[in-house]
This record gives C-alpha cells, sequence and structure tokens, in this order.
C-alpha cells in the first residue's frame, strides 16, 4: 500500500493507526474509544485529532465533550463538529455523518486536500466482522448491518452536494458506498497524481483516508 501513497498525505481512522503507525495523522471521534480501552501511541508520531460539539453554555452535558480525552492526551487536537449529513467548507467546524470514516473525510477537506482515496471504508459486516479486527470492546459501540445502512445514506447525501473541485474516489473492494467512482487503489493513485503533477492546483496535497 505505502508504495502507492508517495506525495500523499494519510490519515488513519480509529483502529487503524495500529496498522498504519506511519500515517500522517489519525483520527477518532468516540470518547469511549479514547477513555475507556488502554491507547498506546508510543510508536504513532503522527498528528491526533477528535472533534468536540460547540460549548455555548459552560454548565451543558453534550453528547461528545471532549475534555477528558485533552487531559488524557494533551497532544490531542480538536475541530468542532456539528451534526449533519453533508461535509462542510466552514474552516470552524466539520459535519458528524454519524461516523469517524465520515469526519475524517471533512477534516482532510478543512484542511485543504480536493482529491481524496478511501480504503477500507467497507460499511458492511465482512466475514462476520464489523470492523477489520472483529468487534470493539463492551464499552464501545460496534455498529450493526442497520448502522452501516444508515452511513451509506449519509454518504449518498454528502456526494451529491459535493463541490465541483472535490474528487472522491473508493478504492475499497465490496464496498457498501456505491456514491463515488470505485477503483483500485493503485489506479485511483495514480489517476489523481497524473491528473495534476503539482498535486493541488492551491499548492496542497493529495489525502488518503483508512478506515
Amino acid at each position: 500500500m505505502t508504495r502507492w501513497l508517495d506525495r500523499w498525505r494519510v490519515i488513519a481512522v480509529n483502529d487503524a493507526y495500529r496498522v498504519m503507525p506511519w500515517a500522517d495523522a489519525m483520527y477518532a471521534c468516540d470518547n469511549h474509544w479514547w477513555l475507556n480501552v488502554p491507547r498506546d501511541f508510543s510508536g504513532f508520531s503522527g498528528e491526533k485529532w477528535t472533534s468536540h460539539e460547540e460549548i455555548n453554555h459552560p454548565h451543558e452535558i453534550h453528547g461528545n465533550d471532549a475534555r477528558e480525552v485533552v487531559r488524557k492526551f494533551p497532544d490531542v487536537r480538536l475541530v468542532a463538529g456539528r451534526d449533519g449529513s453533508e461535509f462542510s467548507l466552514d474552516p470552524n467546524f466539520i459535519r458528524y455523518g454519524h461516523t469517524s470514516g465520515f469526519q475524517s473525510i471533512n477534516l482532510a477537506l478543512l484542511k485543504g486536500c480536493r482529491k481524496i482515496v478511501l480504503v477500507g471504508f467497507d460499511s458492511r459486516h465482512v466475514d462476520g466482522k464489523a470492523h477489520f479486527f472483529g468487534d470493539h470492546p463492551k464499552e464501545i459501540h460496534t455498529t450493526s448491518d442497520h448502522g452501516y445502512r444508515d452511513h451509506v445514506k449519509r454518504f449518498e447525501h454528502a456526494a451529491s452536494c459535493l463541490p465541483k473541485d472535490v474528487t472522491i474516489i473508493n478504492a475499497t473492494p465490496g464496498s457498501a458506498i456505491k456514491c463515488f467512482p470505485m477503483m483500485s487503489l493503485k489506479v485511483a493513485c495514480e489517476t489523481l497524481s497524473t491528473a495534476d503533477h503539482s498535486l493541488h492546483s492551491n499548492g496542497t496535497e493529495p489525502h488518503a483516508a483508512a478506515g
């Protein structure tokens, strides 16, 4: 995989950081994921990101209050999040889309990326597994078939609202997400790299999001 990602920036989603310690960044949203399972980031040198709901009143209790996460992992970076099933282009917040994979794409967009390749975005159970490692521990929500179908609908809505200068390719064989062009990782990287030898007209680099 890495041999095709020269000059690309990679965001690992959730536990993918464990098998991609060389990724430029990782993103995970669920507070339980950060707090209720031991996390060893000693071999991961990339940026660590999570999101938080915007707090207008200090005594409100929110569904995704990341203050405890930051206390435990002081180097975690925060981006504000709001509900919604379309990608935000406002630099002040991302949309949740009900899944960290959706949010990682939105983060890449806010970082200037306009060409994105999805890897490992199955959005379905594969060989009886909800994730590449199996189910999450009981403290963390494991996505059901119904949940994955909901994710697919949100991706479909987001795809219908994409700005014309954004290209997203799904390089996940057998993915349930059919709203983006499908091709192999090698072909996707070659296609987007040759389409713009300067990487991007605005000088930023393309991203691959690995779920």
